[in-house]
């Protein structure tokens, strides 16, 4: 999909980077006329990741990730650019037309599919609002105390039992047999023509973080089974990828840094309905390392609300420790009297849900309540062994060394065992190699900037706030760099420069594009063609002084017959460079 540099340039205008990254980075904090924050993309301590407002970029300085507004949604969101392009144009109301022409045949299936899906979820919608089969349908949402608001705004629909009226009306749409099948939204059996996938079931759509329609998740009426459906894997949808509600509590888990991770939709439904919008759930299945990674993108921990049965417990305990590994903080809470999140609410109200939240524990402490009361009573030197070997593996999966310390100290205190003897437990399971982990993103080494002359970097900060310079050959040349990585920008700039600074930059390497926009977030030079023209004289000056100089003093030595055009040059550069202060650096 091609896009008009015109509508790309009018959308990046109006985006302000800052308030972009903010939403997705909320420790950025203004520092003079930069802001700055601890990377998004490494792990850091000391903040490296700085904002030019002015200039519209980023660029960290540990990992050399940087570029515009679009650059940063493509790294965050893992979006193409035009996806990225597409977004950002609604956030500032301007429209990107997808050319279907220009798409790829697997992108056109993709974009076809979506289209079916977006259909559907307006399809079954309606007839659940409207359709006199759905009245069983509408009071079962009733009774499970959903509203009517939150119905339409999540698009709550109800599929019909005959098996034919969704393909019947997708048909008069003009959407081919083959597309919905595709979708996920029609299939056939032994033969048989094909009926819509979902029959006499209330429909959940599921969406993407982008906001889109992928998939459904369907509640079965009555005794049907199975009691809970989604829709099979398609080209645009894996129930392994996706929370139910990310999207829809995307702006708040932003804000607040925290995802509630819950068991099913009604709960996400009602938790979200009473005011809290940062609840989400798998669809069906146990957290798996695809869900670690989304949640890392915008969260960092995760409070688990479950049923404290056994099987809860333990599906709780896998997909916590599976998060831990992925650097993420854990609690767990636990609703009393055996009761699902919805129901709680229902009968106690908000307070009641506010004080489960605020009883949550860390995964040890939990994990070695639950170990205690599975032994119960007084427990013996094997019941502490294995207790202790249990919880050390959970400890051990942190990446935090002071959290390890400090869960292990009260470990000890817990079961009354010695300290020192469950640290050397603790490296002996630490040295095994964990579960699901996958490799730690290890803080980069900071990559030492290239040598550029103080000559050549002003040079290149003024053709990078006016790119049109480098066109201009009676102002500047590539010969008048000295540094590989100098002559480079400055091609770049001259190559791709009538489009600006950044397509420039963008045109570059990984590496000299860290070094380009390295020099664009220190800001203004003045007025660019006065400091190019300056800068280019000095250099130029200092080039022919080292020319001239050696031949200087051979003359002086009697080896060389004396020249007076030499002398006298030699000695006007001398004052020249010396009145600029540039003498003593040669």
């Amino acid at each position: 999909m091609r896009i008009p540099e015109a509508t790309v340039e009018s959308i990046r205008e109006r985006v302000d980077i800052a308030e972009l990254i903010k939403e997705y980075v909320p420790a950025l904090k203004r520092a003079g006329r930069a802001w700055k924050a601890c990377c998004p993309f490494h792990q850091e301590r000391t903040p490296s990741f700085n904002v030019n407002v002015e200039r519209q970029i980023f660029h960290c300085f540990g990992c050399q990730k940087g570029g515009d507004a679009f650059k940063f949604l493509m790294e965050m969101e893992h979006l193409s650019f035009p996806e990225a392009v597409t977004k950002l144009g609604e956030r500032v109301g301007i429209r990107v037309e997808p050319q279907e022409r220009e798409l790829s045949p697997i992108a056109r299936e993709a974009l076809k599919i979506r289209e079916a899906l977006a259909f559907a979820r307006e399809f079954y919608g309606k007839v659940l609002e409207t359709a006199p089969e759905a009245a069983e349908a509408r009071r079962y949402l009733d009774k499970r105390g959903l509203s009517p608001e939150m119905r339409k705004a999540w698009g709550i629909g109800f599929a019909l039992g005959d098996g034919h009226s969704f393909l019947q009306s997708a048909g008069r749409k003009g959407f081919a047999t083959e597309v919905l099948v595709k979708a996920g939204l029609a299939g056939s059996r032994d033969g048989m023509p094909p009926r819509d996938f979902f029959r006499y079931r209330i429909l959940y759509p599921i969406t993407s973080v982008k906001g889109e329609t992928i998939g459904f998740g369907a509640r079965a009426m009555g005794e049907a089974q199975p009691k809970y459906l989604n829709s099979p894997d398609t080209p645009v949808f894996s129930k392994s990828r996706v929370l139910y509600g990310l999207h829809e509590g995307l702006s708040e888990i932003r804000k607040a840094r925290q995802v509630l991770l819950l068991e099913g939709y009604m709960d996400v439904l009602a938790v979200h309905q009473y005011g809290i919008k940062t609840a989400t759930a798998p669809l069906g299945t146990a957290v798996t390392p695809d869900h670690a990674a989304l949640i890392k993108r915008y969260a960092d921990s995760v409070v688990f609300v479950f049923d404290p049965d056994n099987a809860g417990a333990s599906a709780a305990l896998r997909g916590a420790e599976l998060l831990l590994e992925q650097g993420l903080s854990v609690r767990i809470a636990t609703i009393p009297d055996g009761l699902d999140p919805d129901e709680l609410l229902h009968r106690d109200d908000r307070p009641a849900f506010d004080a489960v939240l605020k009883k949550a524990v860390d995964l040890p402490e939990f994990q070695t309540t639950r170990a205690r009361a599975r032994v119960g009573g007084d427990i013996g030197a094997e019941e502490k062994s294995q207790i202790a070997k249990e919880v050390l593996a959970t400890i051990s999966k942190s990446q935090d060394e002071v959290l390890k310390a400090e869960w292990t100290r009260r470990l000890g205190e817990r079961l009354g065992v010695d300290l020192g003897a469950l640290l050397k437990q603790l490296h002996k399971v630490g040295v095994e190699e964990p579960r699901f982990r996958r490799p730690a993103v290890p803080e980069p080494p900071r990559v030492a900037s290239p040598s550029i002359s103080p000559v050549e970097r002003m040079m290149l900060l003024a053709l990078l706030a006016s790119p049109a310079l480098a066109g201009d050959a009676a102002k500047v040349v590539e010969s008048d760099f000295a540094s590989s990585v100098s002559q480079r920008i400055f091609c770049a700039l001259r190559d791709h420069g009538a489009r600006g600074a950044i397509a420039a930059v963008d045109a570059l390497e990984p590496a000299d594009a860290a070094v380009a926009r390295s020099l664009l977030m220190e800001g203004g030079v003045g007025d660019p063609a006065t400091v190019l023209e300056a800068q280019v004289k000095d250099l130029r000056a200092v080039r022919r002084y080292k020319e001239l100089h050696p031949k200087y003093l051979r003359m002086a030595s009697g080896e060389l017959a004396k020249d007076p055009s030499i002398i006298e040059e030699h000695a006007r550069l001398m004052k020249v460079l010396n009145d600029r202060r540039l003498l003593s650096r040669i």
